[in-house]
């Protein structure tokens, strides 16, 4: 059973993790810019507790409002401050054993504060997918897709032998062995590749086997993700959507993205009857330009005469 929010925190607590250089991060927070020479203590860690200690409080006062809205905002809340003291400690037990959002693969990375799919085939125009861990938390797995495969004639960069594939899926608690997954290569025709290394072996695409790995967790769970299936396309590419929205090859992509959700029209008109048509970002298939050029047509006209008259 992974440990408590509150457990882990406790961890965090022991004189270990308070001394400098006790993590990977850097020990000195924003204050300690103001000192002179090394804070005698683990700032990043400190603030952490802090920060974990409000983060639990407020999850606890959600609860007490009794909705299903509430409890599932305390339950995201308590789950990323996991996250977060996990990826302090080192350990990442609750983002490697969660599902992608889009794709339902157990292909989840935690880098930099967020959960990255790995997934090549969950991925656009070469962008995987991210998710903050309270996001990922609130959200929670998406259903699985049908099994995919490489169609490129070269090994991609995922290839795996068995041995390291099983050792990837035991991380994230759906364990399997190699002889299934050997069962899966033959029955899906996934490709393969020789091993230089030893050429009595072969290759696979973690890609292909994770999306084959998902089909079977999802027939196993009875279904449990199933609700999940209607999720918009653009979920976790909100870096393609938002910064990578002035690249002209992106912007593209992004609305092609738009193209396929059947949410689309939902999401323009939301966008425009809050007034966020003017903001930066895709909305509906639109970028900002695009939507103020609905918005006000008759403004546009006018300014338009007005450059040309002069």
């Amino acid at each position: 059973m992974p440990a408590t929010p509150e457990q882990l925190l406790a961890l965090l607590e022991a004189p270990h993790w308070k001394t400098p250089g006790s993590t990977s991060r850097r020990p000195e927070g924003p204050s300690a810019r103001r000192t002179e020479g090394q804070a005698a203590v683990n700032l990043t860690v400190l603030d952490h507790i802090a920060e974990g200690r409000d983060a639990l409080a407020r999850a606890a006062k959600l609860a007490t409002e009794g909705t299903t809205l509430a409890d599932r905002e305390a339950r995201a809340l308590r789950e990323a401050q996991a996250m977060k003291s996990e990826a302090i400690i080192g350990t990442h037990y609750r983002v490697r054993s969660m599902g992608c959002p889009a794709c339902g693969c157990l292909t989840l990375l935690p880098k930099r504060g967020r959960g990255w799919c790995i997934n090549r085939h969950c991925a656009v125009q070469g962008r995987q997918r991210s998710w903050a861990f309270r996001e990922l938390a609130f959200i929670g797995p998406g259903a699985a897709k049908s099994v995919q495969r490489t169609e490129q004639p070269g090994p991609p960069r995922d290839v795996m032998d068995l041995r390291r594939l099983v050792a990837f899926f035991a991380e994230t608690g759906v364990p399997v062995v190699g002889e299934t997954i050997r069962r899966w290569t033959k029955a899906y025709d996934l490709p393969r590749w020789y091993n230089p290394m030893d050429h009595r072996a072969h290759l696979f695409s973690l890609s292909d086997v994770a999306t084959a790995h998902a089909v079977h967790v999802g027939r196993s769970q009875k279904g449990e993700c199933t609700s999940a299936s209607k999720r918009p396309p653009c979920t976790g590419l909100h870096d393609m959507f938002f910064t990578g929205s002035e690249d002209p090859a992106l912007r593209e992509a992004a609305k092609k993205v738009c193209g396929t959700c059947p949410l689309r029209q939902v999401c323009l008109d939301t966008a425009m009857a809050h007034g966020d048509y003017h903001q930066h970002g895709i909305f509906g298939g639109l970028t900002a330009a695009e939507r103020r050029a609905i918005k006000s047509p008759s403004r546009r006209t006018t300014h338009t005469e007005e450059e040309r008259s002069s």
